[in-house]
């Protein structure tokens, strides 16, 4: 049995980016940030997917300061 080498699904500087905005919005919104880094780079690492967890993060925070669900 042969090892096999996965690539990190990190490629490019603006991946990286996105990442690192993802974690820092998942942060700010109380969300867990291992699980939203996770969903994220399962989605692609795509702007769409950072848009979908910015949004998420949006709504939680706004819940978490005026109350109601989020």
């Amino acid at each position: 049995m042969s090892a096999q080498v996965l690539p990190f699904p990190i490629q490019t500087t603006s991946q990286k980016y996105l990442l690192e905005s993802v974690r820092a919005a998942a942060a700010r919104s109380g969300m867990d940030v291992k699980e939203t880094e996770r969903e994220f780079v399962a989605a692609g690492c795509t702007k769409e997917a950072q848009n979908r967890i910015w949004e998420r993060a949006r709504r939680k925070r706004m819940a978490l300061i005026h109350g109601g669900d989020a």
